[in-house]
């Protein structure tokens, strides 16, 4: 699919952790000397925003960024704690300022280990925000997680929020794009992959010493496996695995003491990225579409404006026609991701559709009183017969909740539902 395969090829720049040596105050922040006097400061729920962006790309930045932070801590609840601070993050405009503040060449986002700081560029991409979002999970878990992970870990996790779907109201994690797909089936097949255990015990200095797509491939595919590898059977082992480095123990026991043989967790999850089909990424990629899509129809609704079919709806997010709550204003970026994710899976024998309300019938006057009036949807069909709905709730004139649901292809089995919040 286009913009997946668009996201994985940027990974091609390799994410590299730097260590800044020369940190001064200035104001509240521990920043870099020598900072543009352009740069402007900005506050969002999470973060403290250092830029020389337009003020419309602070925003969305800002939205991005408490929407990631809130996907970081639903995905890793059982084993983080609590931000107790605001993280700083400096994000410039041009590469020269950037690296003139200490980012090594070739990097595009690092975390120091005291502050967050990527390159902007002249426009925010989906390659570049997949860098800010591999290194706010560094800073994230900097923060909140006392586990001293090893590589694989950390940077396999950072990988897998990386790849997640930016959809308006929150993410889309768990995204497989085709492309890196094929890329890690085929490190498997030809044995370019470390075996597990040297994997597991590569260093941090090892890692950094050799930077190599390969790694940031194997990290993210044992990532992958346990977070929904055979229908999510090891989620709740690994959050006892995190669970027992965050009270002390060396990552040897942890895995021991709760997944056991590295040599047998190896076998299951290359049968498993072996297995997937070529669509695998197709259901997760739809449920983002349709969460986009149903940001927008939510804003929409709630000012009373409707569409006769998507392409309608999809004209007005376009033409930038959607009306909305003043506080409810979405990032002017999300329109063109939107775009490519529906013309993507459409060109892969997807169907996008509104389907009217279907009146409920009710036991009791009272009931109906109380229920809310059902609303049109964002429907769609994927060719493997898979169906993925939008659900969203109103407040008043203010979109509460997009939900995106789905359901399989008789072969398969149910997926649970995705909710974000604004």
């Amino acid at each position: 699919m286009r913009i997946a395969d668009n996201i994985a090829s940027m990974r091609l720049l390799l994410l590299v952790l730097l260590m800044c040596s020369g940190v001064v105050a200035q104001g509240r922040l521990a920043l870099p000397p020598g900072l543009p006097k352009t740069m402007k400061q900005v506050e969002g729920k999470y973060h403290i925003l250092v830029h020389d962006l337009s003020d419309d790309e602070a925003r969305e930045v800002l939205l991005r960024m408490q929407a990631i932070t809130e996907e970081y801590a639903l995905r890793t609840r059982d084993f983080s704690g609590q931000l107790r601070a605001k993280m700083p993050f400096i994000l410039f405009r041009s590469a020269d300022d950037y690296y003139h503040a200490g980012g090594m060449e070739g990097s595009a986002g690092v975390f120091t280990g005291a502050y967050l700081m990527a390159i902007a560029g002249e426009k925010l991409t989906p390659g570049t925000w997949h860098i800010i979002q591999h290194e706010a999970f560094h800073q994230f878990a900097h923060a909140v997680i006392n586990a001293n992970m090893p590589p694989w870990v950390d940077e396999g996790l950072a990988e897998y929020f990386g790849e997640a779907v930016y959809t308006g109201d929150g993410f889309v994690s768990g995204a497989i794009p085709a492309g890196r797909l094929a890329r890690v089936k085929e490190s498997i097949q030809n044995k370019e992959f470390k075996p597990l255990d040297a994997m597991m015990h590569t260093t941090l200095a090892q890692w950094n010493r050799r930077l190599s797509i390969t790694n940031y491939d194997q990290a993210w595919a044992m990532s992958m496996f346990l977070a929904h590898g055979d229908d999510g059977k090891y989620q709740k082992t690994f959050s006892r695995f995190m669970v027992a480095m965050n009270r002390g123990a060396l990552w040897e026991k942890a895995w021991a003491d709760t997944f056991g043989s590295a040599e047998g967790f190896e076998k299951q999850m290359n049968a498993w990225w072996l297995a997937l089909p070529d669509t695998a990424g197709h259901e997760t990629y739809a449920r983002a579409g349709v969460q986009m899509l149903s940001s927008y129809l939510a804003r929409a609704t709630s000012q009373k404006q409707t569409f006769i079919d998507v392409d309608a709806l999809l004209k007005a997010i376009k033409n930038g026609q959607i009306k909305h709550h003043r506080d409810d204003l979405l990032p002017i970026g999300l329109a063109g991701d939107c775009a490519s994710i529906v013309e993507s899976l459409r060109g892969a024998g997807a169907t996008f559709s509104l389907e009217a309300p279907t009146p409920h019938a009710s036991n009791s006057k009272k009931q109906s009183a109380k229920a809310e009036a059902p609303r049109t949807t964002v429907v769609c069909k994927l060719k493997s017969g898979s169906r993925v709905s939008g659900v969203f709730k109103l407040q008043g004139t203010r979109v509460k909740s997009v939900t995106s649901s789905i359901q399989p292809a008789p072969e398969t089995l149910p997926d649970a539902p995705t909710t974000a919040k604004p």
